[in-house]
This record gives structure tokens, C-alpha cells and sequence, in this order.
């Protein structure tokens, strides 16, 4: 069967690779997902039970195309197959596992939103909301410490300062609210798969022998924990066979361990080392430009991707006035695609982060152009989504507290604030679930009005879902419908959003009777599936309309045409990794990954300023672009701008700008309006935050000079006034509990002002009055 498949000598070299362990480096668009369906299939031609073959994928969209492929080769044996992401695995295993790890059979999995409700109640309850314990902060170090395998006992253990034993009682908390839940959150289903093994090790043992054969795609991308879990799968015959490129390592922000890859020889010695570096993707131009680049990091294995395509088109590289001109030059390019013959899905623009999709939506929009955005509120975040999910979660698993309190009074049955204590009283007394609470508060008689009407009619309801366990998930849908009047419900409580509503919930509703129709499961699986789904596994490849999306959510895609915006110094790379190698590095791999998106052509853009909320601040192009030879890339710019090519920018701040970028017109280095340009835009006014500026006063402002509230005997005061926060970024500080640091943004007046300030390792956002002014050296 792998023979159907033209094969380059790396390629069938990766697929015959007989026992023990084996690293595939893969560079981008070298075929790494043939490879790895070449492979399974050959494993199956050499007698290897299909139900002893787990892959492991990084999209669940891609675990659906690597069954696909297999199916069409082997037929129904495909079936037997394990293929999926690691959560998807973990839960499939948890399921069958739950009894031994003492895991409620229909637990739940909380997304972002139902972690951070019972978190903001466990700050409340210890009255950390007030002391500067953001829930994002707080949850972020949780789910550092889950990748890490780190418990609460071991947290509270290793805690040094007041905030991370703050912390750490907080994770104990949470830990706790999950359980008695009956939950889990996305870091738990990998933590406990792993605890199963290193807790139950006959269990684990059985799994390890279950599966002979452990393949996993996307390795780069694989935390402490998941390393864990595939170390323990295959830790009875050794039979790993992972693919990876460290050049393509893009989530350490979120626990991605590059050491993953770096180290795998160590970690599994004996394995093999195979390199496909045969690009079949992208022309040779855009390959040579992304090697130059990624050539400039530290880290890594070393290939050199190469391709037998055409040259192709150079690269562009269009400096634009500001973001608006950036947008309008988007759009062009765009529509000179489309004159040209090119559809428009099949061309994106990229940028490093969401919010610079703005200033092109309303230029695109304002054109007529068709776009979609990647990564915005996701369908299954959706509150009619939610809410018709809740519904069901909590028919297989009684004791989801969330859930409960999402539907409870959706519609609205007259329970509010008084019944929930009354209830939370009852389940801290012992009663199991929020159901059997309301229960007995309705059977006792301690209900009146509308809230006794309202807990029966819950009650009836839940009664009647239950009468029916056998029935076909979208019957059951539809009879979830009709009995809670939902649609009603949206009618009565929604305005110019009707219609998206309501087709929100017919969406989900399909989507149920095709889980139905496909044989999938029932409705515990068809929950799990919920869970797991991204706004990327449901992407329309029939729609015609542009992709804006950022860097981070292509990975994995492909384009015939590619833009990326925002190629700056302080955007990318982003102002967070500028004062440590090992962000820069991960930034450059963006870039990467960016650039290889791409099968014919590129363009990149700048914008000389850049408007934020506290100005209109001078940029430097971003060093990347500077990476890249000459001779690979096409220049253009705004009418109106001087030129002046820089050599590799040193990190250094804007004057008043983001970290990592300088004020136009500031250095030699710097491209610079011409002066006639400059004559004009220092006349031009803006008016930012209630207040009109000259142009040049975001340009000429000296960090040399003291700022007004800021030194090392006290904090920002009201002083400077609204003169201070403008003057005060790129201002070193001093923290008492987070150390130095470097203001990147201020916002507000006096002693509340709130800064936004990057320490070594974070960036934190705290108020003026308790930082001090001072270097490193005070």
C-alpha cells in the first residue's frame, strides 16, 4: 500500500524505519503527513493490528484527513485505528480509564470561560480579587504547573513569595471546584492519562502493550506533559516514531518544549535521525528567504529546505505611511490577485496579534471584499451554543455546577441569588448534585412564587430527558428544543442578532444529527467532540473570501498567497521577546512558519507609525525583514517616505513607543520622513485621548530627561498629570515584589495610573503608585 505513494529516498527511508525509536525532522511542506499515512499503512502491511497503532495529531482537522487517506486505502480496518490529538486520545482513554483514576464516567470539560467563573469565585472567597490576582494570571500559572506535572502539594511546596503561595492555594481550590464538579479542564486530561501511569502502572502497562506502534505528528509543539504520556505509551517496546521541526516551534508561550526535539536522542537513545528537507510546497525564492532567516537562530537541528519548483516571484516588502495605508496596500494587492485569475480563499494576510485586524476589516469591508476571521469568538463559544451544550452536559453528569448555573434560569424561571445559596448550602451539607438540591428544596416546600414554578418546570424538564436515554441524539436535541421554548427565548432576548443566533443553534443541531447519522457515539461522546473542536476544524473550503488570521493560527495551513502585516520591531518580533534570546528565537520561527505558508507568493508590509491608544509612535521595521537577501526581495514605499535601508536594528525602545522600536527620524539606522515630509507631519495634529499632539512630540520625546512623579523615593504621582503617562513609557522602574523593569504602555493620570511593564521573564500590568524609578544597578 505504501508503495501507491511516489516517494522521495528520505521519505521511504522514514517509512520503512523497522523497530525502536525515530526523530523526523520535516521541514515545512516536505510531506510529513504522507509520510506518516505511508507509514501506518505500511505497518498494516506488515501485520500490525490496526487497534495497536495510536497516532497522535495536532488538529483534529488533521486527524480527519490522515483517516480519510488511510480509509480509502485499507478500508473499514482504518476504523480500528487510534488517531487523534492528544486530547482527544487522553479522553478516549480517561473514559475506559475513570473507574481506576476515580473520575466520574460522564465528567465533564471545562473550556476557557467555565475555568474562569469557578476561579473568580475561589479570588472572591479568599478576597484576592481586590489585591491584584487577575484570573487570567492566576490561571496561567495553574495551567503552567499542570503542563509541568506540578500538584498543588508540590506548588505549595516550592512557593517563595506571599503571591505564589497565593497562587498555590488558589490551585488547590481549583482543584477542588473541578472535582466536586465532576470535571476536568483541557491540562487535567493530559495530567491524569500520565498519573495513570505513574500511579496505576498495571494499567499503564496494559495501554503501553495495547499500543506497539506510537507515531506523533507536530513533536515541536509537545509540552513536558505530553513528552510524559509518550514516553510512558511507549515505554514497553520503544516503537516511537515522531515528526517534528524545530524550526517550526512556535507555542513555548503556552509550554511548547523545544527540548522536546533538541534532546530526543537523549532521551530515547538508540533512535534515528531522518531528515526531509524536499519542499514540495512553496517556490524557491520564498524557501531561500525563510532559510536565511531561520539560519540566524541558535536552536535547532540545521536542514536547508530546497525545492525542484521555479524561482518564482520575489518577495514584496511594502513600507507603508501607517496602518491604514498598510490596509489600503493589503487590499490592492488583493484585488490585483484577483483581476489576475485568483480566488480569494486562496490567499490570507497574517499578523502577530488580533487587534491588528481592525484597520484592515474596515478597509476590506468598506471595498466589498469577502473575508473571514480565524480565531475570533468561536462557534462553540457562543452563548446560544453554550447554552443549548449546557443542557446536555448536565444530563451526563448531574454534578456540573457550571452548567447548571448557566441553564438554570435560561429562559428565565424566577431563580436567582436567594435559591442558589440555598442550594450551595444544601451541597456543602452533603447533597451530591445542584439537581437533587433544587429537588429537595421543591419537594420541602421552601420555594414560593416564581421560583417554585420555575424549579418544577427545570425539574420536569430534566425528568423528561431522562425518561428517553435511548434516543437518537437529535431527537433529543429537537426535544430539548421544544421543551425548554429556546428559540422563544432567543426571539424575546435578541435584537439585530436574531437571525445568527438562531442559526447558531440549527448549526448545532445539524451537526448533532450528523454525529447520529455517522455512527459516532452517543450523546457522551458527541459532548467530548464539542469540547475538543476548534474554529480551524470547521474552516469552509468552498467560501470564497480572504483569510485574516495571525501567524500562530496558520500554522498547519497553506495559501497560494500570503501577506504579513505588521512587520515591525515591537509587533514581530513582539515587544515581550526583545531582552531574551529564546523569545526572539521562537519569534524568528513565527516568521518562519509565516513566510512558508505560502506556495507562490509573499508580501510583506511595515507602517513607518502606528496609532495606539496613547498616540501615533514611529516604528522600526522589523529585523526579519533586514534577514532576508537583498536579492529575494522588492521593495516599495508610500510616495511620501525617504529611504534609508538599515543594517540589523539593536534592541532599543521608541521614544514613547512599544519596547524594540524607535521613533522615526531618531537614528541613523532609522529609515526617516524626509525633511520635507517632516515640515509637514509636525505640522499635522491628532487628537489622542481627549488631547491634540503635534506629530513630532511623539517622535522627539527624550527618555534622558526625568519624568515628572517617577524616583526612587516614591511612586508616580498626580504631579505630571496626563503628561506623566505620556513621558513614562521606556522609563526603567523598580517593583518590590516583581524587581526591574521597563514601562511599555501608561495609561490614566496620578497615582492610578496603570502601567503596563516588562520584567525580567513577564510582563505585568500594575499601578503607578507602587513601582519607584531607578536601573537595575539601585
Amino acid at each position: 500500500m505504501a508503495t501507491a505513494y511516489s516517494l522521495n529516498e528520505a521519505q521511504q527511508q522514514a517509512v520503512d524505519h523497522a523497530q525502536g525509536a525515530a526523530l523526523v525532522i520535516a521541514g515545512a511542506g516536505s510531506g510529513k503527513t504522507r509520510v506518516l499515512t505511508a507509514r501506518i499503512e505500511a505497518l498494516l502491511d506488515r501485520g500490525v493490528p490496526p487497534e495497536s497503532i495510536l497516532a497522535f495529531t495536532f488538529t483534529n482537522r488533521a486527524a480527519k484527513e490522515m483517516r480519510e487517506r488511510i480509509e480509502k486505502a485499507v478500508g473499514p480496518d482504518a476504523k480500528r485505528l487510534w488517531v487523534g490529538t492528544f486530547h482527544a486520545t487522553a479522553v478516549r482513554l480517561l473514559r475506559r480509564e475513570c473507574a481506576t483514576l476515580g473520575l466520574p464516567a460522564g465528567f465533564s470539560i471545562y473550556d476557557r470561560e467555565d475555568q474562569e467563573s469557578l476561579l473568580r469565585g475561589i479570588l472572591k472567597e479568599l478576597g484576592l480579587s481586590d489585591a491584584g490576582f487577575k484570573v487570567g494570571v492566576v490561571l496561567g500559572r495553574i495551567s503552567d504547573c499542570k503542563n509541568a506535572l506540578v500538584t498543588p502539594d508540590e506548588c505549595e511546596r516550592a512557593a517563595m513569595t506571599p503571591f505564589d503561595r497565593s497562587v498555590a492555594q488558589c490551585y488547590r481550590k481549583y482543584q477542588a471546584g473541578l472535582r466536586g464538579a465532576g470535571a476536568l479542564d483541557f491540562d487535567d486530561l493530559i495530567a491524569e492519562s500520565v498519573r495513570l501511569f505513574l500511579e496505576h502502572p498495571a494499567a499503564g502497562e496494559r495501554w503501553s502493550r495495547r499500543f506497539s506502534q506510537i507515531l506523533v505528528d507536530e513533536y515541536q509543539d509537545t509540552n513536558h506533559a505530553q513528552f510524559r504520556l509518550v514516553q510512558a505509551l511507549a515505554a514497553a517496546h520503544g516503537n516511537l516514531f515522531v515528526v517534528g521541526d524545530d524550526d517550526q516551534s512556535i507555542y513555548g508561550w503556552r509550554g511548547a518544549d523545544l527540548a522536546n526535539v533538541l534532546d530526543f536522542e537523549r532521551a530515547f537513545p538508540g533512535a534515528v535521525t531522518i531528515r526531509l528537507e524536499q519542499n514540495y510546497r512553496s517556490t524557491r525564492n520564498i524557501l531561500d528567504a525563510a532559510n536565511a532567516v531561520v539560519a540566524n537562530n541558535q536552536a535547532r537541528k540545521g536542514k536547508t529546505l530546497w525545492s525542484e519548483r521555479e524561482a518564482g516571484a520575489m518577495i514584496r516588502f511594502a513600507l507603508c505611511a501607517d496602518e491604514a495605508d498598510e490596509a489600503r496596500r493589503v487590499r490592492r494587492f488583493l484585488e490585483a490577485k484577483v483581476s489576475l485569475g485568483r480566488r480569494l480563499r486562496d490567499c490570507a494576510v497574517l499578523y502577530r496579534t488580533n487587534a491588528q485586524s481592525r484597520s484592515l476589516e474596515t478597509e476590506l469591508r468598506s471595498a466589498g471584499i469577502a473575508y473571514e476571521i480565524v480565531g475570533g469568538v468561536s462557534f462553540f463559544q457562543r452563548r446560544e451554543v453554550k447554552d443549548m451544550l449546557a443542557y446536555l452536559r448536565l444530563l451526563v453528569n448531574p454534578q456540573d455546577t457550571a452548567s447548571f448555573y448557566r441553564i438554570w434560569n435560561t429562559p428565565r424561571r424566577g431563580l436567582g441569588p436567594a435559591v442558589q445559596a440555598q442550594i450551595e448550602a444544601r451541597m456543602a451539607a452533603g447533597v451530591p448534585t445542584p439537581l437533587d438540591a433544587l429537588r429537595q428544596l421543591s419537594n420541602e416546600g421552601a420555594l414560593k412564587g416564581a421560583a417554585k414554578a420555575g424549579a418544577q418546570s427545570l425539574l420536569a424538564l430534566y425528568d423528561d430527558l431522562r425518561a428517553h436515554p435511548d434516543e437518537p441524539l437529535d431527537q433529543m436535541f429537537m426535544r430539548l428544543l421544544e421543551k425548554t421554548a429556546y428559540l422563544a427565548h432567543l426571539e424575546a432576548n435578541s435584537e439585530d442578532d436574531l437571525a445568527d443566533r438562531r442559526s447558531n443553534v440549527e448549526e448545532l443541531g445539524a451537526s448533532a444529527a450528523a454525529f447520529a447519522a455517522a455512527g459516532r457515539g452517543g450523546l457522551l461522546e458527541y459532548l467530548s467532540e464539542c469540547s475538543l473542536l476548534t474554529d480551524a476544524d470547521r474552516l469552509s473550503e468552498t467560501t470564497d473570501r480572504v483569510l485574516l488570521l495571525t501567524a500562530h493560527n496558520a500554522k498547519g495551513l497553506e495559501f497560494d498567497v500570503v501577506t504579513v502585516t505588521g512587520l515591525e520591531e515591537g509587533l514581530m518580533p513582539h515587544a515581550s521577546s526583545l531582552d531574551d534570546p529564546s523569545e526572539l528565537e521562537e519569534e524568528r520561527r513565527l516568521f518562519y512558519v509565516a513566510l512558508t505558508r505560502a506556495r507562490d507568493e509573499v508580501m510583506l508590509t511595515a507602517a513607518a507609525y502606528r496609532r495606539r491608544i496613547d498616540g501615533a509612535w514611529g516604528s522600526q521595521v522589523s529585523r526579519f525583514v533586514d534577514e532576508i537577501p537583498p536579492h529575494l526581495l522588492e521593495r516599495e514605499e508610500a510616495q511620501y517616505h525617504s529611504w534609508s535601508m538599515p543594517q540589523r536594528p539593536a534592541s532599543g525602545r521608541a521614544a514613547g513607543g512599544p519596547a524594540g522600536a524607535r521613533g522615526a527620524g531618531e537614528s541613523p539606522q532609522r529609515r526617516t520622513w524626509s525633511s520635507s515630509a517632516r515640515a509637514t507631519r509636525s505640522r499635522e495634529t491628532e487628537d489622542l485621548g481627549g488631547r491634540t499632539y503635534q506629530q513630532d512630540e511623539f517622535s522627539q520625546i527624550s527618555f534622558d530627561e526625568e519624568v515628572p512623579g517617577v524616583g526612587p523615593s516614591h511612586g508616580v504621582n498626580a504631579a505630571g498629570r496626563g503628561e506623566t503617562a505620556r513621558r513614562a513609557v521606556g522609563r526603567r522602574v523598580h517593583h518590590a515584589k516583581f524587581g526591574h523593569g521597563t514601562v511599555l504602555e501608561a495609561e490614566g493620570e496620578g497615582p492610578d495610573m496603570k502601567l503596563t511593564v516588562r520584567f525580567t521573564g513577564s510582563i505585568k500590568k500594575v499601578l503607578a503608585r507602587f513601582v519607584t524609578g531607578g536601573s537595575d544597578e539601585d
